[in-house]
């Protein structure tokens, strides 16, 4: 199986779990297999606006730990500067709240030249989770 079909399988309860529920209702583990799905599927599709507009960015403190555990380590320094640059985190829950606050940091944000070291993919971050998750799984 391939490390992308393995790590959907595994994470999608997860992910319906999280969109039910929320990250407070993910184990530590979870957390870790959504916040870097979520981070790698909304940076590679809208970049870091989308990211943080959308609920993965609710989980874009925790994804710094998590990107560390995996051994992601420049993905994690990429996302703690994103991080910076939006400021208060997390993201108010509120949509409309969120686009304002996004809107705000729009002309200072350093997300254009992080979203470009981010997709040179130096590090291939669905085999360092698919690896990660195969251990957990493997010890439980």
């Amino acid at each position: 199986m391939e490390n992308l079909e393995y790590v959907l399988q595994v994470i999608e309860p997860w992910l319906d779990k999280y969109i039910e529920h929320g990250g407070a209702s993910l184990l530590p583990l979870e957390a870790i297999g959504v916040g870097v799905w979520l981070l790698e599927a909304e940076v590679n599709n809208g970049g870091f606006d989308l990211y943080y507009f959308n609920s993965g960015g609710v989980l874009a403190e925790q994804t710094v730990e998590a990107l560390d555990a995996i051994g992601a380590y420049e993905t994690a320094s990429i996302l703690s500067a994103a991080n910076r640059d939006v400021g208060q985190l997390p993201l108010p829950k509120d949509r409309d709240e969120r686009s304002s606050r996004l809107d705000e940091i729009s002309q200072t944000s350093k997300f254009g030249a992080l979203e470009a070291e981010f997709h040179e993919e130096r590090e291939d971050r669905i085999g360092l989770l698919a690896a990660y998750l195969k251990r957990a799984v493997n010890e439980a």
